[in-house]
């Protein structure tokens, strides 16, 4: 995955630019699998709203099927 890739796609679906962003796509970007993502030490994906995680599934069909 490209990191320049992956925060366009968040700031697109709806999420600010902030420091949160940006570590949500340096997650995705070093993740190899959406299991690594979520189970993320870095990042408590888990934690965010249902909305938020929604838009996270979208971005991570266009990645990672």
């Amino acid at each position: 995955m490209q990191s320049d890739g992956v925060l366009p796609w968040l700031l697109a679906n709806g999420w600010d630019y902030s420091d949160e962003s940006c570590l949500i796509a340096n997650v995705i970007d070093e993740s190899t699998s959406l299991d690594e993502v979520w189970d993320s030490e870095e990042f408590d994906f888990k934690a965010l709203p249902d909305e938020s995680k929604s838009k996270l599934n979208q971005i991570f069909e266009h990645f990672y099927l």
